[in-house]
C-alpha cells in the first residue's frame, strides 16, 4: 500500500488554480449526449478520474462512439454521436467499480433499452444500497434482479413490462436514484410525476441535473422539490458545452487558503451550477476571508472558529470541514450527514477514527458528528483511507494546519481527481515512501 508524507510550508502560500471538471456535471452530460439525437461537443471532461472515465468505458461498451478531439494536460474534449434514445448494444455485461453515479444512472436508462444487462463492480459497490431505485422501477415494470443479496449490486436488467403507473422514490439516502429517473424517464412515450417520499437531500445535485436537463431540450416542473413532471419521448438536442471545474475538488484548496495563505480557485464563482460553491460561505462563517469575483473564488487565512451548521445540501465537503475543525477554537458540529455510511466507505465511522488519531474528541449519531479540537494537534500520524478518495483529499489539509501527516494508499484520489497530489505538492512538501 502507497503511503506519502506531507510536510507543512513555514511561509504563507499564496496560489491561482485551475481544477479539473466537475465529476458530478461530467458524469450526466456525457450520459445525456450519449442518448441525444446529434453529435455533441463535451469540453473539461476531467482526464484522470476514474469514475469519469468507467462512464466513458461503459458507454463505448454500449455502442455509442465517443471520440476523443484534444487532449489536455488535465481534460479531454470529447465528441459523442448520440443514440437516439436507443443503445446500439442490447445485450452487456457493464464493469461499474465503486462509482455510485455510474450504477444508478445506468440502471435507470437501461431499465428502457428492452435489452439484457448486467451491472456489476467492485466488492465495496456490493454494500451500496440500490433497493430504493430498483424498487421504484419495478413498480413501472422493471424487471431487475439482484445477483446475490437482495437491495444490493450486482444486479440483471431485462426487457421492460411498461405499466403506465407514476414513479414515487425515496430521497433520504441519495439524490442519486431521483437523478437517474429524471434522465431516463424521457426516454418513455408520456410524461411522468415523480413523487419524492421523506426529506429530499442533495437537492443542489438535483439543480444540476435539472439544468442539465434543459440545456439538451428536456423540461422537468419542480413542485418544492416533493414532486417533478417530466416530459415524455422529448428529443435530446446534441449541445457544445464546456464542463465547469469541480467545487468539491475546490473545497480542498479553498479550505487550505483558509489555514495559510491565499488561495484563488479559477472557473468557479457564486453563479456557478454546484451547489459545494457555497462552502465557501461556510469558510466565511468560521472565519476565512472570502471574496466571490465574475469567473473565481478566492479564500485568505484568518483566524477560525468551530461553528454549528447543516450539511445536507454538501455532504461531500462537509468532510472537508470536519479537518478544518482541528485548527478551530471551539467545537464544530456538522449535521445532514447521513448519506456518509453509504458512501466509498462508511465515512461517519472513518473520520470518528482518524479525527480521533489527531487528537480530537468525537463523537458520531445517525446524522451528524461532533469535534472538539485538541489543544495540539498530534504530529506525524498515519492515516488510513479506507479506499475513499476524500478521506486522502480531506486529511491532506492537516499539512495546511502545520502539522507533518501521513497517508496510507493516497492513491484511491484516482477516483475521481488522480493528480490531486500533484496540484497540492505545490502548496507543501511531499514524500513518497
Amino acid at each position: 500500500m502507497a503511503g506519502l508524507e506531507l510536510s507543512p510550508v513555514n511561509e504563507k502560500v499564496c496560489a491561482s488554480l485551475d481544477l479539473p471538471g466537475s465529476k458530478s456535471i461530467a458524469n450526466r452530460v456525457l450520459l445525456l449526449a450519449a442518448l441525444a439525437d446529434g453529435e455533441s461537443r463535451l469540453k473539461n471532461i476531467p482526464r484522470f478520474g476514474e469514475d469519469v472515465q468507467l462512464m466513458v468505458n461503459a458507454l463505448r461498451n454500449l455502442g455509442i462512439g465517443v471520440n476523443e478531439v484534444a487532449v489536455l494536460d488535465e481534460a479531454i474534449e470529447y465528441r459523442i454521436v448520440g443514440c437516439k434514445g436507443s443503445f446500439p448494444v442490447g445485450k452487456a455485461e457493464i464493469f461499474c467499480g465503486n462509482s455510485g453515479t455510474l450504477i444508478r444512472f445506468l440502471t435507470a436508462v437501461l431499465t428502457f433499452m428492452q435489452g439484457e444487462y448486467t451491472l456489476v463492480g467492485v466488492p465495496r459497490m456490493y454494500e451500496r444500497p440500490i433497493a430504493d431505485l430498483v424498487e421504484s422501477l419495478r413498480g413501472i415494470g422493471g424487471q431487475i434482479d439482484y445477483l446475490d443479496k437482495v437491495g444490493f449490486p450486482p444486479i440483471a436488467i431485462r426487457p421492460l413490462k411498461y405499466n403506465n403507473r407514476d414513479v414515487s422514490i425515496d430521497g433520504s439516502i441519495s439524490s442519486q436514484f431521483l437523478t437517474a429517473l429524471l434522465i431516463a424517464l424521457p426516454l418513455l412515450d408520456k410524461v411522468k410525476v415523480i413523487d419524492v417520499l421523506g426529506n429530499l437531500i442533495s437537492k443542489p445535485y438535483v439543480d444540476i441535473t435539472l439544468q442539465l436537463l434543459k440545456l439538451f431540450g428536456i423540461m422537468v416542473k419542480n413542485v418544492d422539490y416533493k414532486k417533478f413532471i417530466v416530459e415524455g419521448r422529448t428529443r435530446l438536442n446534441p449541445v457544445d458545452y464546456i464542463v465547469e471545474p469541480d467545487a468539491s475538488s475546490a473545497s480542498y484548496f479553498l479550505a487550505f487558503g483558509a489555514l495559510n495563505g491565499i488561495i484563488t480557485v479559477n472557473g468557479l464563482s457564486n453563479s456557478s451550477l454546484q451547489g459545494d460553491r457555497k462552502f465557501a460561505l461556510v469558510l466565511r462563517h468560521m472565519g476565512a476571508q472570502v471574496e466571490y469575483f465574475e469567473n473565481s473564488i478566492r479564500v485568505a487565512s484568518k483566524s477560525l472558529y468551530g461553528i454549528t451548521v447543516n450539511m445536507e445540501d454538501m455532504p461531500d465537503v462537509a468532510m472537508t470541514l470536519a479537518v478544518l475543525a482541528l485548527f478551530a477554537v471551539g467545537d464544530t458540529v456538522i449535521s445532514g450527514i447521513k448519506s456518509w455510511k453509504v458512501k466509498e466507505t462508511n465515512r461517519l465511522e472513518a473520520m470518528f477514527n482518524e479525527l480521533s488519531k489527531l487528537g480530537a474528541f468525537v463523537s458520531i449519531t445517525d446524522d451528524s458528528i461532533k469535534i472538539s479540537p485538541p489543544d495540539e494537534v498530534r504530529d506525524n500520524i498515519i492515516i488510513d483511507t479506507y479506499g475513499d478518495h476524500r478521506m486522502a483529499m480531506c486529511f491532506s489539509l492537516v499539512a495546511a494546519g502545520g502539522k507533518k501527516i501521513i497517508i496510507n494508499d493516497y492513491e484511491c484520489v484516482g477516483k475521481t481527481f488522480a493528480n490531486y497530489f500533484k496540484f497540492f505538492g505545490n502548496l507543501c512538501e511531499l514524500k513518497y515512501i
